[in-house]
């Protein structure tokens, strides 16, 4: 379950960023929250952005922003909805208004995590349930 991968800390939801810079910087940011990282960590996703642009939207409507393992104390993720999702400059899959930033020590709980963040997320109607989400206690408890 990923509820066992994050906390409340982590989580926010039905945010308004203006620039898909901000709302990166806010995923990390609850990342360091939720005590999965520390600022070098968000800035490492921040920098993956500006050299690699939108990989990481990897369908429509869900971004997956991640980097190398610098700054990561322990692997995590943390979850943001957005009240109007943003534009990060992927045409493939459109903007997004779940961002789940991830933070993985190494390359297996990075694919444990992928694993499970993939099984939640193919669900459309587990994803729309988690965008609709008011709070950041309905999110986590619809991942539990």
């Amino acid at each position: 379950m990923l509820a066992t991968y994050t906390n409340l800390n982590a989580i926010s939801t039905n945010q308004d960023y203006s620039t898909a810079s901000t709302a990166l910087h806010a995923a990390g940011t609850l990342l360091e929250r939720g005590g999965f990282s520390n600022p070098a960590y968000t800035d490492a996703i921040l920098d993956n952005y500006q050299h690699n642009g939108a990989y990481f939207v990897i369908a429509p409507g869900i971004a997956l922003p991640h980097a190398r393992p610098i700054g990561v104390l322990k692997s995590g993720i943390s979850i943001l909805t957005l009240k109007t999702p943003l534009d990060f400059g992927n045409t493939a899959n459109g903007p997004a208004d779940l961002i789940v930033a991830l933070a993985a020590t190494g390359n297996n709980d990075h694919l444990a995590l992928l694993s499970q963040l993939v099984t939640t997320l193919s669900d459309r109607w587990r994803y729309q349930q988690l965008v609709a989400a008011e709070s950041a206690a309905a999110l986590y408890q619809l991942l539990e």
